[in-house]
This record gives C-alpha cells, sequence and structure tokens, in this order.
C-alpha cells in the first residue's frame, strides 16, 4: 500500500483505490481492516494529558488554608512546642492527601465521562453497509456519509451528490464548502482548497458522499494540527464562581474573626502565644477547606449517574440549570416514542392492506379485507419503491441477534415492509437495479428520489416524501395496473385517505415513480405516478406518560415539537397524556404568521405544535425564553443546532442525532429517551440540593467551633479547645460526613418542588441565618457541658476532653438534621448512602482512639471519660439536636402557612409567572 501523503487530491478515486487496495464498490474485507488496525493503529487523536499525579499533590500546598497551618506549626515551633508543631505537620500532609484523593478521583471521573460520547461511522466491508466505532476506521475503508454526519477521517471522495460539508473547525470558514470528485492539479494544496476530499471533525451541512479513508489519528489534518496546540479545558462553571465568590468572602471573614478572637482573648488576659496559635487555627477552622474538592466530587458523582441513566452531560454548566428547568420541547419519533417505525397499512387508489408484524423483524403478512394476500402488481411496485428510493439497511446486531436498522428508522421500516414481501435492495442490485443517482432528502422540501436502471434495460426515479410534497408534484394515481389522470376527485380520496390514516395515530408517507426518467433532467419532481400512501407505526414508549405527569407534579411543562401533520401529533399527544380529544394543536404555518406577541401568547397555551420546521423551533424557545422559562429543547438534525444552542439546556438524541446536533447540545441522550430527560432533571435538582447540604452542614459546624472558643474567652473561661484539636475536627468530623453528603438520593419531595430560579445564590440570608442559629445551638451545647465538667470540679484536661468529644459527635448527630429537609434523617433512606454509614462509622470510630488510644491522648491533650462524664456528653448531644430538629419543624410549618395562605383555588395548574427573573446561565443573559 502507497504510503500516505497531502497529495490524495491529485489524484482520482479510482487510482486512490488502486493504491490502497480498496475495491470502490465492495471496501475493504474484514482480513485488511485488521491487519491495518494493528498497523495504524485506533483512528482517534492522542488525547491530552492533564496535570501528573505529582502536580495535583503539590497543588494541595498552594491554598491560604494549608499556608495558615504552616504559620500555625512555625509558631508553634517559634515557641519550643515542638510535639504540636509536628502534629501540624501532619495536619498538613493529611490535608494534602485528602484533597489529592479527591481532586484525582474527580478528575478520573471526568475522563471516563468525557469518554462516553463516541462518534459512530456507516462503512461499506466485504460489499456490506456496517455501523462502527469511528475510532476502528482504517485506511483505505469506504466510509458514507449523509446530512448531518460528521466526519469521521480524512478521505477522498469517490462520490458526491449535493454535498457540501463545514469545515470551520479546521479553516475556521463558517460558510459551507461545495463538494466535487474530480482530481485538482495544485499540489500541496491546503485543506480549505482540496474541495475532493473530506476532514476528520468537519461535518455534512447537505447531502451525500462516499470516500476512501486516507489519513486517521493523529495523521489527520486535525491531528496534525492538535499537535501543535495546548488545548485548555477549563471551564468556569456558573456554579463554580459562587463557589469562588463564597470562598472570597470565607476567607476574609476567617481573616476577620481570628483577628477579633485574638484580640479579645489578649485583652481577657490569655497568653499572646496562645491566642496567636488558636487565632491561626480558628481561621483555618472557619474556612470549610474540602468545600471545593467536595462540590468537585457531588458534580463528578452526578455526572456518573446521569451517565448510567443514559444521560451524558458534554457541559458541566448543563448540570446546574437543569434543576431550573421549566419547559422541556421535545420533538415526538424517538423521544416520546419508540422509534421502531412499522408500517402497518397502505392505501392504494381506494383499496386498503394491512401489514403484520411489529418493529424491524422482516416477518409478516399482508392482508386484504382480512384476507392473507401475496404482494404482486401495483402492491409490490409500491413496496420495491419504497426500498428502492431509500438509504437505510437492516441487519443483526453481532452482540445480540436481533435485527436493527442502519439508518433512518422511517425508511428502515419501508425496507423491512418490503422484505416481507420477499423484495431486498441488496439482491436486487445483484440482479441488474443499478443506482445512478440520488436527490437527497431535504427538510424544506421534505421528499426525496433516486434514479435507478432497471434489469429490462429501462430506466425510473423513485420518490418518496410527504404526501402534500409528492401530491403537488404527482399528475397521475396508479389503481389497478392503470395511470390514471390525478383529477380534483382524485386528489380528493388521496387527501381523505391521508387524513384518516394520519387520525390514527400513524405517520403517513407517499410513494411514487416515473418510468422513462434520465439523470440528466434538472429536477426529478415532475409527472409522477402516486403509488399510494403508506401508514407507519411508532408506539409510544411505555414510560413517556408517567414522565410527564412526573414533569407536571415537578412545575415542568411538556410541549411536543413535531414534523408530523397535525392529527398525528394529537392522536400520540392523546396516548401520552399531553391532551384529550380537545387538545389544540398549532400548525407551523400559524407559527410563520405570527406577531412576536401573539407567538409568546401560543406558548402560555399550547402544548402541541407541528408540521414545525426547524427555524419554528428557534423561534419556539426565544418566545418561552421571553417569558422567563428556562427551556431544555431536543434535537437530532443539522438544522436543530439554532435551537439546541439558543436553549439553556441543549438535548441531542445519541442514537439518530447527528454528529452536528450533538456538538451543539449540552446533554446527549444515549437512549433518545423522554424519560431520561425527566430524570437527569431531577438528578440536576438532587446534584444542587446535596452542595446546599454539605454547605449547610461544613458552615453551621465551622460556625459552632468558632462560637465555643469565643463565647468562652468573652465569658473568662479557660480555651475549651487547644489548636490540634479544632485542627482534628477540622479534618476529620467535617470533611467525611459531608463529602458523604454528595452521596444522598433523592429526597421524596424532590420532584413535587418548583423549579428552582437559576440566579438563586448558594447561600442567602435566610439560609445564613438558619445556619448561624444551628451553629449556636451546637456552641450552647458544648459549652454546657464544658462548664458543668469545671463546675462540678475537673480538671481542664478532662473538661477539654468532654467539650472536644461533645463538639465532635454533635456535629455528626447534625448530620442527620441536613440530610432531610423537612425530616430527622434516620430512616430507610440511610441505607440507600453506605458513604455516609462508612463516613459516620468512621469519625465515630477516630473519635473513640483520640480519647483512648495513648499516643493520641499525648497528641490531642485529651484523658479517657469515665461513665458519668459520657453522661454529660450525651447532654450535651441531645439537647442541640432537639433544638435544632425543634426550629426546623417551625420554620416548614411557617413556610407551609403561607403556602396554603397564597395559594388560591385551582393555583397549581395557573401559569408559572416568571417574567421577573433574571434568567443567568452558562450560554446566556436574559
Amino acid at each position: 500500500m502507497k504510503t500516505l501523503n497531502n497529495d490524495w487530491h491529485r489524484e482520482t478515486a479510482a487510482r486512490v483505490g488502486a493504491h490502497l487496495g480498496t475495491d470502490l464498490a465492495e471496501g475493504l474485507t474484514q482480513t485488511q481492516v485488521q491487519a491495518r488496525l494493528a498497523q495504524y493503529g485506533p483512528n482517534r487523536l492522542p488525547e491530552r494529558k492533564g496535570p501528573s499525579a505529582w502536580v495535583i499533590f503539590l497543588a494541595q500546598f498552594k491554598s491560604v488554608i494549608v499556608l495558615l497551618l504552616i504559620a500555625a506549626a512555625a509558631v508553634s515551633a517559634a515557641l519550643g512546642d515542638l510535639l504540636e508543631a509536628g502534629a501540624i505537620a501532619v495536619v498538613i500532609l493529611l490535608n494534602a492527601v485528602t484533597g489529592f484523593i479527591m481532586e484525582f478521583r474527580a478528575a478520573k471521573a471526568m475522563d471516563v465521562l468525557r469518554r462516553m460520547v463516541t462518534v459512530r461511522a456507516r462503512v461499506i466491508r466485504d460489499g456490506r453497509l456496517h455501523e462502527v466505532d469511528a475510532a476502528m476506521l482504517v485506511p483505505g475503508d469506504l466510509i458514507v456519509f449523509e446530512e448531518g454526519d460528521r466526519v469521521p477521517a480524512d478521505a477522498r471522495l469517490v462520490s458526491a451528490e449535493n454535498l457540501a460539508t463545514v469545515e470551520a473547525s479546521l479553516t475556521g470558514e463558517s460558510e459551507p464548502v461545495e463538494k466535487d470528485t474530480a482530481p485538482l492539479d495544485e499540489p500541496g494544496a491546503p485543506p480549505g482548497d482540496r474541495i475532493n476530499m473530506v476532514f476528520s471533525g468537519t461535518s455534512v451541512a447537505r447531502g451525500t458522499g462516499r470516500a476512501v479513508v486516507v489519513a486517521t489519528g493523529e495523521r489527520t489534518e486535525i491531528g496534525r494540527i492538535s499537535a501543535l496546540l495546548e488545548e485548555t479545558e477549563d471551564e468556569h462553571t456558573p456554579l463554580e464562581k459562587r463557589m469562588g465568590r463564597l470562598g472570597r468572602t470565607l476567607a476574609l471573614a476567617s481573616l476577620g474573626i481570628a483577628l477579633v478572637v485574638g484580640v479579645v482573648g489578649v485583652l481577657t488576659g490569655k497568653p499572646p502565644a496562645l491566642m496567636l496559635t488558636t487565632a491561626i487555627a480558628l481561621a483555618v477552622a472557619a474556612v470549610p477547606e474540602g468545600l471545593p474538592a467536595v462540590a468537585t466530587i457531588t458534580l463528578a458523582i452526578g455526572m456518573r449517574r446521569m451517565a448510567r441513566q443514559q444521560a451524558i452531560i458534554r457541559r458541566l454548566p448543563a448540570v446546574e440549570t437543569l434543576g431550573s428547568t421549566t419547559v422541556i420541547c421535545t420533538d415526538k419519533t424517538g423521544t416520546l416514542t419508540e422509534n421502531q417505525m412499522t408500517v402497518e397499512r397502505i392505501w392504494q387508489g381506494g383499496r386498503e392492506t394491512v401489514v403484520t408484524g411489529l418493529g424491524y423483524v422482516p416477518e409478516g403478512e399482508f392482508r386484504q379485507d382480512e384476507v392473507t394476500v401475496a404482494p404482486q402488481g401495483d402492491l409490490s411496485l409500491l413496496l420495491q419503491a419504497g426500498a428502492l428510493a431509500n438509504r437505510a439497511a437492516i441487519g443483526r446486531d453481532e452482540r445480540t441477534g436481533e435485527w436493527k436498522v442502519i439508518g433512518d428508522p422511517t425508511e428502515g421500516a419501508l425496507v423491512v415492509a418490503a422484505r416481507k414481501a420477499g423484495f431486498s435492495r441488496e439482491e436486487a442490485e445483484d440482479l441488474g437495479f443499478v443506482r445512478r443517482r440520488e436527490i437527497p432528502f431535504s427538510s424544506e422540501e421534505k421528499r426525496m428520489a433516486v434514479y435507478y436502471d432497471l434489469p429490462d434495460g429501462s430506466t425510473a426515479v423513485f420518490a418518496k416524501g410527504a404526501p402534500a410534497a409528492i401530491l403537488e408534484v404527482a399528475t397521475h394515481l396508479r389503481v389497478d395496473g392503470r395511470d390514471d389522470p390525478l383529477g380534483e376527485d382524485a386528489r380528493a380520496r388521496v387527501q381523505a385517505a391521508n387524513d384518516a390514516l394520519a387520525s390514527e395515530g400513524l405517520r403517513v408517507l407517499a410513494l411514487a415513480y416515473r418510468p422513462g426518467a434520465t439523470t440528466s433532467e434538472e429536477t426529478p419532481y415532475h409527472g409522477l405516478v402516486l403509488l399510494g400512501l403508506v401508514g407507519l407505526a411508532d408506539p409510544p414508549r411505555k414510560e413517556v406518560p408517567a414522565a410527564i405527569a412526573e414533569a407536571r407534579r415537578a412545575g415542568v411543562r411538556t410541549i411536543m415539537i413535531t414534523g408530523d401533520q397535525p392529527a398525528t401529533a394529537k392522536a400520540i399527544a392523546r396516548r401520552i397524556g399531553l391532551g384529550g380529544d380537545d387538545q389544540a394543536v398549532v400548525h407551523g404555518r400559524d407559527l410563520g404568521r405570527a406577531t412576536p406577541d401573539e407567538l409568546r401568547s401560543l406558548v402560555a397555551q399550547t402544548a402541541v405544535f407541528a408540521r414545525v420546521s426547524p427555524e419554528h423551533k428557534l423561534a419556539l424557545v426565544r418566545a418561552l425564553q421571553d417569558r422567563g422559562e428556562v427551556v431544555a429543547m431536543t434535537g437530532d438534525g443539522v438544522n436543530d443546532a439554532p435551537a439546541l444552542r439558543r436553549a439553556d439546556i441543549g438535548v441531542a438524541m445519541g442514537i439518530q442525532g447527528t454528529a452536528v446536533a450533538r456538538e451543539a447540545a449540552d446533554m446527549v441522550l444515549a437512549d433518545d429517551n423522554f424519560a431520561t430527560i425527566i430524570r437527569a432533571v431531577k438528578q440536576g435538582r438532587v446534584i444542587f440540593d446535596n452542595i446546599q447540604k454539605f454547605i449547610h452542614y461544613l458552615f453551621s459546624c465551622n460556625l459552632s467551633e468558632i462560637l465555643v472558643i469565643f463565647i468562652a474567652i468573652v465569658a473568662g473561661l479557660p480555651i475549651p479547645l487547644v489548636v490540634l484539636q479544632i485542627l482534628w475536627l477540622n479534618m476529620l468530623t467535617d470533611v467525611f460526613p459531608a463529602l458523604a453528603l454528595g452521596w444522598e438520593p433523592a429526597e421524596p419531595g424532590v420532584m413535587r418542588r418548583p423549579p428552582r430560579s437559576p440566579r438563586a445564590e448558594l447561600v442567602d440570608t435566610p439560609f445564613f441565618g438558619l445556619i448561624s442559629a444551628q451553629g449556636l445551638f451546637l456552641a450552647i451545647g458544648t459549652l454546657g457541658a464544658y462548664y458543668y465538667v469545671l463546675a462540678s470540679g475537673g480538671d481542664i484536661a478532662t473538661a477539654r476532653t468532654v467539650a472536644f468529644v461533645t463538639i465532635a459527635l454533635v456535629q455528626v448527630a447534625h448530620v442527620f438534621n441536613v440530610r432531610r429537609h423537612d425530616r430527622f434523617g434516620v430512616e430507610g433512606s440511610l441505607l440507600a448512602n453506605p458513604f455516609m454509614l462508612g463516613a459516620l462509622g468512621m469519625t465515630l470510630g477516630l473519635q473513640i482512639l483520640a480519647v483512648y488510644l495513648p499516643g493520641l491522648n499525648l497528641v490531642l491533650d485529651t484523658v479517657p471519660l469515665t461513665g458519668g462524664e459520657w453522661l454529660v456528653v450525651a447532654g450535651g448531644v441531645i439537647g442541640p439536636v432537639a433544638a435544632v430538629w425543634a426550629l426546623k419543624r417551625v420554620i416548614l410549618g411557617r413556610r407551609q402557612a403561607v403556602r396554603r395562605k397564597g395559594r388560591a383555588p385551582g393555583a397549581e395548574d395557573a401559569p408559572r409567572g416568571r417574567e421577573d427573573w433574571t434568567v443567568v446561565t452558562g450560554k446566556r443573559k436574559v
């Protein structure tokens, strides 16, 4: 095989095939593929290496927290307390190791998520069309592509029909590049001038093509460019920015707190050296150093959960915005339905045929008047037209053995129907049917056509498309072997048949042909003979009605937007619970005539839009956003990309979606299922809930430590906690339970709450007030136990140990107040979070060791406690936890009373007014 070079564009397609040992009709053999895969390796770019483990570890020592710890260690060493200095050094190391493990695991989790979205390619091997992972392509492979596909490798075109590609990723030119197959003369031409080639990473804007792969992986043009670039993928999400603002505020607050406590301590007679180290320790305690790492881990956990539920998040802002979604605009086919299109009914000039069998298994019967018939004559011609005016293929999955379609499901249904009648396009082409020219389907014209040479030496063009699109160019109707003129009466019969099929929820296609057509004519769309109508069924997914009902309870509207006819859309909407027989359906032509104000009114009242174009989708998204809605929009085609980008959450189909749609989207549905969107919305809410839970927990616990020290100093008591005890609490009782909160399952009412405003801060004033009150309760319990021991004649070591154990255990118990919004968190759901059980068990075990292990006694300045002293600890724990729970019940009761008072009859069904929101997402600001 010839060595790869940059001048393939100067060769003819035939010579390229010869150079690469490729049969331009049959493609490579599997033996050739395996040999070349071993020689050239997978068709993927070398992955950009992230920071090494050492870099991540060393980065742990750059934070303000660590600098404060180092300062505390230096002060202790300078004062001669080498034991304390050494212990602080151990804390610094533990902190670095903990941060390293969390960041390293988060980075690995994100790498796994990035690899979950794979590019598929259609390739001809051994004369058959296959769909493979693009990474398995090799030089010499014969690939085929069409509108919306991503080009999987650099390739020399063999054939092209109305082909244009977008090469902005390679050349920066956003306009589609028209393609041609003729060889070029210019040696060393730049990629943008090689119009007879297609390049990896670009996308097909329109048309179809077939090409021979000439370069894969790092040898492609995009591979050469990527080798010269040092890409950065750091993306600061709205959540990260809020966390950053919160962290900066806390850093300033911690320094202020440390300064106040230090000054007050010195003024009340405490030793300056002691107050210096104590102030530094409190500054450390004030800032929850685990916050950024725990937030990252929580996001990664949520994204992994979504991925396991078939929702792959491509952009981090989507995780946050999902929890605020108020409207889901969804396509019908494949999302609300099974995407297992099946031909069920055929209408031909007044005669109806019922086709049995479901899905893609090519088995079934043809029945007329409940009598099984053998397809022949006009029926056979119609089935042949459906298979020939087609690009799809069917075959068995190599792993499961199930029948599947490679290509469009609707086209696949026509192929299956023809196979039921014994007609196969592949076998027909072996018998003399020669495909000469194709006019690809276009969303504007809603039809396609293919020219064929027939075995008898004649020629014909076969066409299919929307009934209206075919009727306007048809002049005759096939009836009982005759081509009768298609007059007004005949057109009325066709329209009535179309309406009858559509009213039953069937998708209707018209099939036509014209004998004697020649490929040299400008357009095939004239003088066509209408062969009949085909009614295809795509049953709703069984889980969709429940998912729509769940979304409605969560305050999320569902709007169906489809290109199908109004009657079909209405029938499907009725079956999935989007409305009854009186459901209003707005036609696409009405959207085109509507003013902006009328459009906003329509989207507020309508749940079903039919005969909608991609341009209409974009207009609907804008109208909804103008009303203050946070919009999730599904799409699968090239022309859906603008709407996907405009929507707050663009959702692409992973199975049927084009590469262009997937790259424009924030989320990809691996199963093309509407219910997956609802699960993702739920998970988005859970992620935000869990982030707020660990913020709640960390802040209230850290505040309690500060208040214990501050109140004791002001009251003239000895300092209840020594520096190393504060650091121990900050490293163990804070971080491990907080990290476990990231794994919390969904709360029972998470999908019965209205969507969260996307402009809500992580910690608003009421939330801060709640945290402050709870921190005060925890501190009072600890101080009460501490003072009781001192007042009872206990020594300072025992009193400090009681305070140390009390605040540790009250923080552990406080987890149960935090993990559930409306109840105490000791319940069955605790078993669904084994990480929480492990974190609590480990924290309690380490705390017992801190009291009874001789080595730790010395380091932490603790003494073993007696049974009576444990009773004092129990009182210091139970009282505050009960007080916090009582406070929560009072707040919940007031909120419920306000909601009951403010809700008018039927208010739950009224449109939500969100015009006052300033919607801020990662993509836009309204």
